[in-house]
């Protein structure tokens, strides 16, 4: 843009831009009008209103320039005008590099889906805990999904209260649902060969096989490599997991571990050793070949026929890991090992979960 006639005024085309110091700081604005000599006078008025403002002390940013990013930058009370959206997606952006692709996946789904409308539009400043408490009150959905709703929310306040934005947290005054956890329901040790026998041989019962007798999460038996395999020692080390297709870290910081095998373990993975495959996975698909795409394949395409045929009330792989947990926990082991052995960081959700088989 060019200088014009006025100072602190520059045209180009189809905008004009003005500029002034405020706080020590150039700030720049540009409107979005034609250069014409009547414009420019306006705006060369409009340039003198903002000055006199700024001399006298009584100028706000958002009264003259509301849709400038400046505007919220110099804002003395910044919760009056950032929305609640504003904020998620403000504390998503700085935050969701530290998380694991399924903490990404699911709490960006969270914001999507409950928090931004319902939340969404209210401005932080006006957010009280009794707005979320009316519709905690109300929500239809389960308490679970509420209180996860609860700890985003949370989360992304504490960020404004670090920022000084506001000076505390209003969820802080929100109790959380009480929720009764679902009891787990294991397989018993006839139901688990029952499953494995309608299962058919080779690679697709081997991976189940291999699930009951270790406990691993689908993604992590998915991604495991022969290179984090140690037959000798009787032990593997898990480092990363398939999550929706991808190759990901684990899920958390405890989850990255070393897991003892158990003897019914080691022989599944020397029966797969001697199928001779020249793959960096341990578990293919027997179709291609090549590592399982996604969790849900191997559950699709064998999992839940085998459970028909079997008879066997239907249940999730998931249930794979319920049934390692319970036995070894029925069979004497210490709680802390189970914890360690299923990726915990303590031993406080075995008890939880698993509290019935623990002796």
């Amino acid at each position: 843009m060019k200088a014009t006639q006025y100072t602190g005024i520059y045209a180009g085309k189809n905008a004009v831009r003005m500029e002034f110091l405020y706080r020590h700081q150039r700030c720049r604005e540009t409107i979005y009008v034609r250069p014409t000599e009547s414009n420019l006078r306006r705006l060369r008025d409009h340039l003198e209103e903002v000055r006199m403002a700024i001399k006298i002390g009584k100028f706000d940013y958002f009264e003259y320039f509301p849709e400038s990013k400046n505007a919220f930058q110099f804002s003395d009370n910044k919760a009056a005008h950032m929305t609640i959206e504003q904020m998620m997606t403000r504390w998503y952006e700085q935050s969701y590099r530290n998380w694991a692709f399924s903490t990404e996946k699911a709490n960006r789904g969270r914001m999507d889906n409950h928090v931004i409308p319902n939340f969404g539009k209210i401005i932080v400043e006006d957010f009280t805990p009794s707005r979320f408490r009316e519709w905690q009150r109300t929500a239809t959905v389960s308490a679970k999904t509420v209180n996860e709703v609860h700890s985003l929310l949370s989360q992304a306040f504490d960020f404004l209260v670090y920022d000084d934005i506001i000076d505390q947290n209003p969820m802080k005054r929100v109790k959380r649902l009480k929720h009764q956890t679902k009891e787990v329901k294991p397989f018993t040790p006839e139901e688990r060969e029952k499953i494995l026998s309608a299962l058919p041989e080779g690679y697709a019962r081997d991976f189940y096989e291999f699930a009951f007798w270790t406990g691993l999460r689908t993604g992590e038996q998915i991604g495991l490599r022969w290179e984090n395999v140690d037959l000798e020692r009787k032990v593997i080390f898990i480092r990363e997991s398939i999550v929706k297709g991808r190759e990901a870290g684990t899920k958390t910081q405890g989850s990255n571990r070393n897991h003892a095998l158990s003897r019914q373990a080691v022989e599944v993975l020397c029966r797969v050793k001697g199928y001779g495959s020249v793959s960096e996975f341990v578990f293919l698909d027997p179709r291609t070949l090549e590592r399982w795409k996604y969790e849900g394949v191997p559950r699709e395409r064998f999992w839940t026929k085998a459970l028909s045929k079997a008879s066997v009330r239907y249940s999730k792989p998931y249930s794979c890991r319920h049934t390692y947990a319970s036995i070894m926990l029925s069979e004497g082991a210490n709680p802390m090992w189970v914890a360690h052995q299923l990726g915990h960081k303590d031993w406080g959700m075995i008890r939880k979960v698993y509290g019935r088989w623990i002796p």
